[in-house]
């Protein structure tokens, strides 16, 4: 429809934007939008309904991130961005906001998936609607709005002591970004940056005598799937030794760009991880079975993604869908995370390392093993993990009721998520290379992969495996605990206390 929609109106609105090297087709007056000011405008609508309006916005080298807002806006409009040249098709938007908001507000900052650039951006303002909307029962010629375009900072000025801890927080008008300076001497080999106590995915990059901006000049990169990030600047050169200068680092989150977040950030002239971060805490007591099944519900993150996981046995074996831990190369992952919710209110922490122990692609199940801590620690002495028991005797059907537990991503606001409960039925059974797969009406998201699926007396009946149909109403599909392999039930059932 917007493609389609695009060609109607290009047809209809000749609405070019004039800046010094462009020319306005129309010879109307250029719709210019500048940094910090308001604008009233409107989108004039075709007999059809659809319309749009278009704006340029210059952006200058020093800006880091900017927002652009639409204000009083009495139907739902929609932000699609081009970066260099007027937008002819909307798949081809480097950057859409199109929400059920009237009022939408888009974000882009230099570490953005798609990043900031210096140069001209195009701004589709569009009501997509097949109707004009009504206001005091008449349709409307044109929708007004105002538009806002404000530039952001990375927060940056904040200097960093080896071996002290600090506390920072990321804050939607700063671009969700916040940089540090840090004075390396003479003489070390190596420094280390550990970014801490994170409850999103976050992110770091640095970068000598020069504040980064981008990952294209960024010297050190650390972007992997985890929030509690950390990187290693290592010397090089005839003496092996780190440059002297300031290094600046900046910490932020390229996904969520709404609520603040806090995380603590710690630097060190050393390779090995701070002794601080090294503590690994207990599961906390409970004699209730849900509590007692959420914390051993875990979240597990791969190389190309995340998904959910089930304790097994009280030394850290646990199940989970093959396809959440396949690796790059497509082997298993060589480094899984596991996060565990001693909280229901947040997301999970990161405190594991595991390892694959056992795969079947065919059945997309797994077994693990966790063996060390975050940082490659040893697990404390007689350290004990909570643990579902398989519900081996259990016989489904029809009718009866499920639970599920994971960490599904969809519908979070933020870059990581916490526990999820849902409930529903055995909706019917499915063959699948001879296994009967549980189909189920519980309401299944990605995310979900690997994760508990549980009768009212907490057994494990189940693993989440995949979903099938159309978005809105797909079956979710369960592989049934009754199809483990027996080499795999006897390792669990000999590492299992009950």
């Amino acid at each position: 429809m917007k493609n389609s929609l695009r060609s109607l109106m290009l047809l209809m609105i000749l609405a070019g934007v004039c800046l010094p090297g462009f020319a306005q087709d129309s010879g109307e007056p250029a719709r210019v939008l500048a940094f910090n000011g308001q604008y009233r405008g409107s989108v004039p609508l075709s007999p059809q309904g659809a319309g749009f309006t278009t704006y340029a916005l210059r952006v200058d080298a020093d800006v880091f991130a900017v927002k652009i807002s639409l204000k009083n806006a009495p139907a739902d409009l929609d932000i699609y961005a081009r970066y260099g040249s007027p937008i002819t098709d909307y798949g081809e938007a480097d950057v859409t906001q199109a929400s059920r908001d009237y009022n939408e507000t888009l974000f882009l900052s230099r570490l953005s998936p798609n990043p900031l650039r210096t140069g001209v951006y195009y701004l589709d303002i569009v009501y997509q609607g097949r109707y004009a909307p009504l206001q005091n029962y008449r349709r409307m010629k044109e929708i007004p709005f105002e538009i806002e375009a404000v530039p952001l900072s990375a927060g940056a000025g904040r200097s960093l002591t080896p071996d002290d801890p600090v506390y920072g927080e990321l804050r939607p008008q700063d671009g969700m970004a916040q940089t540090f300076s840090l004075r390396i001497p003479e003489g070390f080999e190596q420094c280390r940056v550990d970014i801490f106590d994170a409850d999103a995915n976050l992110d770091i990059v640095a970068g000598y005598e020069k504040p980064v901006l981008t990952r294209e000049n960024a010297d050190y990169i650390g972007d992997s799937l985890v929030g509690n990030e950390s990187i290693v600047f290592s010397g090089t050169g005839r003496y092996g030794t780190l440059p002297a200068g300031r290094y600046y680092i900046t910490v932020f989150d390229p996904i969520q760009a709404i609520y603040p977040e806090s995380f603590g950030i710690l630097v060190s002239f050393d390779g090995e991880p701070p002794r601080r971060l090294l503590s690994i805490p207990r599961f906390p007591f409970t004699d209730d079975e849900l509590r007692h099944t959420i914390h051993a519900t875990v979240e597990v993150v791969g190389e190309l993604g995340r998904g959910s996981g089930c304790l097994v046995s009280q030394d850290g074996l646990i199940l989970t869908s093959w396809h959440v831990v396949r690796g790059f190369a497509g082997g298993s992952a060589g480094d899984i995370t596991i996060a565990v919710s001693l909280s229901q209110q947040s997301p999970p922490e990161e405190l594991f390392k595991a390892q694959v122990v056992e795969y079947d692609r065919e059945s997309d199940l797994a077994l693990l093993e966790i063996r060390t801590g975050l940082y490659g620690q040893p697990l404390p002495y007689d350290y004990s993990f909570p643990f579902i028991p398989i519900g081996e005797s259990y016989d489904p059907g029809i009718g009866q009721p499920l639970s599920l537990l994971g960490y599904p991503g969809a519908g979070s606001a933020g870059s990581r998520v916490s526990i999820s409960l849902s409930r529903g039925i055995i909706s019917g059974f499915e063959q699948r290379g001879g296994v009967p797969m549980i189909k189920t009406d519980t309401m299944v998201l990605p995310g979900n992969s690997g994760g508990a699926v549980i009768n009212p007396y907490f057994e494990l009946v189940g693993i989440v495996s995949y979903t099938a149909g159309e978005k809105g109403n797909a079956v979710g599909y369960v592989f049934p605990v009754s199809h483990i392999p027996d080499g795999w039930m006897d390792v669990i059932r000999n590492r299992s206390s009950f």
